[in-house]
């Protein structure tokens, strides 16, 4: 018996073509919630920063940048995984040092450090339904010494990155071609399923993913049942127990009916 959907956001949720979410994919969560199916995101946003479509979808849990906050849908913190204070320095002073657009994410609001204009997401999102509210003005790059972090968004050069955080005990994570999220090492969207697994008492024959890209492969390493989107890379597409429709095509909504989660509507 199925207890426990997760859901990808961007390519998977979210319609990347026409920035949307399908109106199949909404009634599709409404019926799953209705049979008492819990319905859950795992992404590299903030639970705060997800925008008011997502926020629509009244999701039970969010599990937040990239398995480092879990939060149930009253937005109460369930788990967090901190930076190390000495690691999030050395991201401070690699940061200054190479010039590099560069913000870090905290339990409530997103501190711009500096270069935002270099971050690639950044005018994107404050120009979206998320808005401008979750971010605040990090200039004086001191609000790590009052609080402490669960994840960053640095962008500077691969090769620089690797040089500086060698012996390191952080992970990378690349989103775009000079673009990282910056987590504790071995946290992933895996660890927090995991976590929240192990909060619910679900087992993983009790779960089903869905995903479209590279860094929903760990994700897949936690469910039975493993959905790629259509339009998912072909990487996933092989680890998948189900291939659906592309996101714009109703894929969550078909995929559902297949695995007979949901009854079609007549």
């Amino acid at each position: 018996m199925i207890k426990l959907c997760i859901f990808d956001v961007d390519g998977t949720l979210y319609d990347l073509k026409q920035h949307r979410i399908p109106d199949s994919t909404i009634l599709a969560i409404q019926k799953l919630k209705e049979k008492g199916i819990l319905c859950c995101i795992a992404t590299g946003r903030c639970h705060y920063a997800l925008g008011k479509a997502l926020n629509d979808l009244n999701m039970d849990y969010v599990i937040a940048v990239n398995g480092n906050v879990i939060v149930d849908q009253n937005q109460n913190v369930l788990y967090r995984q901190d930076l190390d204070s000495q690691e999030v320095e050395k991201l401070v002073s690699f940061a200054l040092e190479n010039q590099a657009g560069f913000c870090l994410k905290f339990i409530d609001a997103i501190y711009v450090y500096q270069y935002p204009e270099k971050i690639d997401w950044f005018e994107g999102q404050i120009n979206s339904d998320i808005g401008k509210e979750p971010f605040k003005d990090g200039s004086a790059m001191n609000h790590h010494k009052m609080a402490s972090p669960q994840s960053a968004s640095i962008h500077a050069s691969k090769h620089q990155i690797e040089k500086a955080f060698k012996e390191s005990n952080l992970d990378f994570l690349q989103y775009s071609e000079d673009g990282f999220d910056v987590v504790s090492k071995h946290s992933s969207k895996k660890t927090g399923i995991e976590k929240l697994m192990s909060l619910c008492n679900i087992k993983r024959n009790e779960i089903v993913v869905f995903g479209d890209n590279y860094n929903d492969l760990e994700m897949f390493q936690t469910a039975d049942i493993r959905v790629a989107m259509g339009n998912a890379v072909d990487e996933l597409k092989q680890r998948a127990t189900f291939i659906t429709k592309d996101c714009d095509q109703d894929g969550i909504y078909h995929a559902c009916v297949r695995l007979k989660l949901i009854e079609e509507e007549d």
